[in-house]
């Protein structure tokens, strides 16, 4: 398949998933705008194009009053089409486990590219011709997923920016974009950055991107960019960063991190008793007595720390260091003074 003919397949919506069409001018629009392309493509070329691929049987066509609209026909790729006839039971057990358990946004949003395999599976499953076989089909059932913390209804991300978005991180391109913050929701300047990573903290996803002339990168909500555009532009990938060290090392989604500090707590009632087999810290040192569980480690003091904290209410005492105990002391008066009011 010819380069215009994969981004035409790219931009066009799959039937499996999407049932809007677009029209050729919108197509050649869609990939004027974000390919990388050396000349420029006309409106008649890329009708050329998309006849060939209905008459391959990839794509399909509708009139829409003297236009015609287009669309990706549902597993177009011919991965489906293969598997079809040959999957095995342990195949679309796996793919239809991968298909529940995706529970997280970013699996959720890539797991698109494989809609149409998963409808194979979830067929094939179906056609049970033994006990054996119908063991598989109702394993599924059998396995369930549930998050640790309070269930949010997190915003959604809008699917077409963060094909974009993910396409112009892969192509390490500048990214155009305009973004909405909570206290400008109303903005349309946009700005360029340049994408270095995704990442998906408790539910939300963030965009970390670095802006030329500043020394640290910046991090953006996904569901709050309204808009973006891959420019054809490309960037060095800053050879000095790591997305494992900005994450798991400098805590950066920990929210206004401060320092590391060496924290002693008092745990009771059994409160602190999972953190002998999952440690706050490496440095973690333990001991029991009267009842209660004493632990201490070194950790990055931050909000994230403090929410941990405030989520055990009075089964937790910290005891060290004295500025973090005297801020919560001054938090648990100031609870006390709001519910004896």
């Amino acid at each position: 398949m010819q380069e215009l003919d994969r981004d035409i397949m790219r931009v066009l919506p799959d039937a499996a998933t999407q049932d809007h069409y677009l029209t050729t001018p919108e197509i050649h629009k869609r990939i004027m705008e974000d390919a990388l392309m050396s000349e420029t493509v006309t409106v008649r070329t890329i009708n050329r194009h998309l006849t060939k691929l209905e008459a391959s049987g990839l794509v399909e066509m509708r009139p829409s009053g003297v236009a015609l609209e287009w669309r990706r026909k549902a597993g177009a790729s011919g991965m489906a089409a293969r598997a079809g006839a040959m999957m095995t039971f342990d195949e679309a057990l796996a793919l239809q486990t991968l298909r529940r358990f995706s529970s997280r946004q970013i699996p959720g949003l890539v797991a698109d590219a494989l809609s149409s395999m998963f409808d194979v599976a979830q067929a094939r499953l179906q056609r049970t011709n033994n006990s054996t076989e119908q063991r598989y089909a109702r394993w599924a059932s059998k396995v369930a997923v549930e998050s640790g913390g309070f269930a949010l209804d997190y915003p959604a991300i809008n699917r077409e920016v963060f094909a974009i978005v993910s396409r112009a991180l892969f192509e390490e391109r500048n990214l155009e974009m305009i973004y909405r913050r909570r206290d400008n929701a109303d903005n349309e300047t946009p700005k360029t950055i340049l994408p270095l990573g995704l990442v998906e903290v408790g539910g939300l996803v963030y965009l970390v991107g670095a802006t030329p002339g500043k020394p640290e990168p910046t991090m953006y909500r996904m569901d709050r960019l309204w808009r973006a555009k891959a420019l054809p532009d490309t960037f060095v990938y800053p050879p000095g960063f790591s997305l494992d060290e900005y994450v798991k090392r400098q805590r950066r989604f920990d929210f206004m991190i401060e320092k590391e500090v060496l924290l002693k707590l008092k745990f009771v009632a059994n409160a602190g008793d999972h953190l002998l087999e999952a440690p706050m810290a490496q440095d973690q040192k333990a001991s029991s007595k009267g009842g209660a569980l004493y632990v201490q480690g070194t950790v990055m003091l931050s909000q994230r720390l403090r929410w941990w904290l405030r989520s055990f209410g009075p089964k937790v005492e910290v005891l060290g260091p004295a500025p973090l105990r005297a801020e919560l002391v001054a938090e648990a008066a100031q609870l006390a003074r709001m519910y004896s009011a």
